[in-house]
């Protein structure tokens, strides 16, 4: 069972803001829409109660000059103009005196309302003839003595009129709750750009970089976690320096007495005769390998990331390495029958120089022990035209089949048919200091298709 990953900050800063902001552009939104909704409706409401004004004027002015039985027609004319006017909704009235005699209009119309008390306007919404309407009753007192008017009209103005206020309030808001999320997003982004840098910068370190985050250009929220982190290199620097000279100390210790009994064996072995003497030849080269492998071991563990983190890069010349190199490997190569050559040519890299004394000393150490009696190897530096510096090492043994060029830079792997007496340590530790001076190692195929020549090519950065 695995867990879900923690949600990211941004993610809930976003959420925090997003879900509150929300919440209050949607109320506010419905607190918009009611206000003009009620507005809409009073505004219709006034409209509706001036009609019914309108009637019970018209009914103050030809009340003098008509019978009762006329006042219903002219009333009617009345609302038939209002309603020509509008030509949207369809109006109904009535006009019943206090006797509860129908002066005009439609006596049902009577029951959609209560009758008003006092003075004051009574509305009501209920149907009329299939149709939704708005009904109000006004209490008047005409020359023919208290009258209540009542009138009824269809909502469709009202409807669409709710429609338009919806439409208007709904839009203005949706683009503002639209832009105020953006808003928060992009603030949330820039608020969070600091951190995002940090951890691009931390992301975006090498292995070997343990050196201290600068403090300055970040907000005060973040230098705690900085200050940590650059505590925590501290530690880290100290540790890899501390192992450093422990290896160190330990590579001494250790080849020092390990040559001294190799010597000790070979002046036995020219005391003894016979048996005990090929015994001898076999135990001091057993010695031998051990001290090369031990020696190997310790220099592939100086170079890793940690170790070579603490020792800073110096400039390093190539053609004083490869003769440092000559002096060394030349007995070696006169015992083996081998001729090795130099041909050196001006070129400087940055880096450490007891790390690629080790890389070229592996190289030549493996050419020697692939070659065969009167065979040649070749040592060569130089520089390239882009500035970059290389180094190679060219042998006529018998290579390495182009499918295990890969392999070969594995820990203690030695291709078959390799030459005995070999750990499978020295290509893993050239590559190891070329990844640490990110250089690239190259295997090619040696002069006329013979041998193996390892071209190790340093950046121009370096």
């Amino acid at each position: 069972m695995t867990l879900a990953d923690p949600p990211s900050l941004r993610g809930r800063l976003l959420r925090l803001l997003w879900w509150p902001l929300l919440a209050v552009l949607l109320l506010s939104a419905v607190y918009d829409y009611n206000q003009w909704a009620d507005r809409a409706r009073s505004n219709q409401d006034l409209a509706l109660s001036r009609i019914a004004i309108a009637l019970a004027t018209r009914l103050d002015v030809d009340a003098d000059d008509a019978h009762d039985d006329d006042v219903g027609p002219h009333l009617a004319r009345t609302v038939q103009a209002m309603q020509q006017a509008d030509g949207r909704d369809r109006l109904f009235f009535a006009v019943q005196d206090a006797k509860g005699n129908l002066l005009g209009g439609d006596a049902r119309l009577m029951t959609l309302i209560a009758p008003p008390l006092g003075d004051w306007a009574v509305f009501a919404d209920t149907r009329w003839q299939g149709s939704d309407v708005r009904v109000v009753a006004l209490p008047h007192r005409s020359p023919l003595g208290p009258v209540t008017v009542v009138v009824a009209e269809t909502t469709e103005r009202r409807v669409g009129q709710i429609h338009h206020v919806l439409v208007d309030t709904v839009v203005p808001n949706l683009v503002l709750l639209l832009l105020a999320l953006g808003l928060v997003w992009l603030g949330v982004n820039f608020a969070l750009a600091p951190l995002d840098r940090l951890s691009e910068q931390v992301e975006h370190r090498s292995q070997e970089d343990l050196g201290q985050i600068p403090e300055s250009p970040l907000p005060s929220e973040l230098k705690p976690l900085v200050v940590a982190l650059n505590r925590l290199m501290a530690h880290l620097r100290a540790s890899a320096q501390v192992q450093q000279a422990f290896l160190s100390n330990a590579a001494h210790q250790l080849r020092t007495p390990l040559a001294g009994v190799v010597n000790q064996i070979e002046l036995v072995s020219r005391e003894v005769d016979g048996e005990p003497r090929d015994r001898l030849a076999g135990v001091q080269e057993a010695l031998q390998r051990m001290t090369r492998s031990t020696h190997q071991m310790l220099a592939l563990a100086r170079s890793g990331p940690q170790a070579a983190a603490a020792e800073a890069a110096a400039p390093v010349d190539l053609a004083e390495l490869l003769e440092d190199a000559a002096s060394q490997w030349l007995d070696t190569a006169l015992a083996a029958e081998v001729d090795l050559g130099f041909e050196s040519q001006p070129a400087a890299v940055r880096g450490s120089a007891w790390m690629l004394h080790e890389l070229l000393g592996n190289l030549i150490h493996n050419a020697l022990r692939h070659s065969p009696p009167g065979g040649r190897v070749t040592v060569r530096c130089g520089s390239d035209a882009s500035g970059g510096a290389w180094l190679e090492v060219e042998d006529e043994g018998p290579g390495i089949p182009p499918a295990l060029r890969d392999k070969v830079f594995d820990r203690f792997f030695q291709a078959p048919g390799a030459a005995p007496g070999g750990s499978g340590l020295g290509l893993a530790i050239v590559r190891e200091v070329a990844e640490r001076h990110q250089a690239q190692v190259r295997l090619l195929d040696g002069a006329e298709g013979r041998g193996l020549r390892v071209r190790v090519e340093f950046p121009a950065a370096l």
